[in-house]
C-alpha cells in the first residue's frame, strides 16, 4: 500500500479552504436588487469603494451625468451591451429606465454593484451611475476605473440620433 505524503493533503486543505472562502463571500454579501425607486443618491462619505457619475459625483473625475442624443430606449440597449462584454458580470435587474448588474471578480468572486440609471430631460437621454463594492473597505481603484469605462465607452459609441421624449 502506498503511503500518501503531505502535499495531497495539502492541496486538499486548500481547496477546501478556497471554496469555503467563495461560500462565506457569496452569504455575506447576497444579491439584492437595487430598484429604480431605490437607486442611490450618493456614495457612502470618504468611502474607498464607491464611485458615482451623478449630481454628488464621487471618485468619477467630477462627472455629473453622461448626457446623449439619443432614444431612452437605444441608450440602454448600448448600456446593456458594455455590461454584457464585461468579464465576470450578470445583470440582475433590468427596467425601461435602469439596469442592475454585479460584477464578480475573477479569483473570490467578490461582487460589485453596478447600476445605470438613464432618463429623459431636454431631449436627451441623461445616465447616472453607481459602482460600488459590497465588501471591504477598498476596491484599489476598480470601480471608478469601471465608471469612466463606461464613460468612455458611451460618449464614443456611435447612435441613431433622436429625441428622448
Amino acid at each position: 500500500m502506498r503511503k500518501k505524503g503531505p502535499l495531497p493533503l495539502f492541496a486538499l486543505g486548500l481547496a477546501s479552504l478556497y471554496f469555503l472562502s467563495i461560500i462565506s463571500i457569496q452569504i455575506a454579501a447576497p444579491d439584492k436588487l437595487i430598484q429604480p425607486d431605490d437607486f442611490p443618491s450618493e456614495c457612502p462619505t470618504e468611502s474607498l469603494n464607491c464611485s458615482m457619475i451623478g449630481p454628488k459625483h464621487y471618485r468619477s473625475d467630477n462627472l455629473t451625468e453622461l448626457r446623449i442624443n439619443s432614444s431612452l430606449e437605444d441608450v440602454m440597449v448600448e448600456v446593456r451591451r458594455w455590461i454584457s462584454s464585461q468579464p465576470g458580470t450578470e445583470i440582475i435587474g433590468e427596467w425601461p429606465g435602469q439596469t442592475h448588474s454585479v460584477f464578480r471578480t475573477l479569483m473570490f468572486r467578490f461582487p460589485d454593484d453596478f447600476v445605470v440609471r438613464g432618463f429623459c430631460e431636454g431631449g436627451s437621454t441623461v445616465l447616472h451611475i453607481y459602482s460600488k463594492s459590497r465588501l471591504g473597505v477598498s476596491d484599489l481603484g476598480v470601480n471608478k476605473a469601471r465608471v469612466l469605462s463606461f464613460n468612455e465607452y458611451m460618449s464614443n459609441i456611435e447612435m441613431a440620433t433622436s429625441d428622448c421624449i
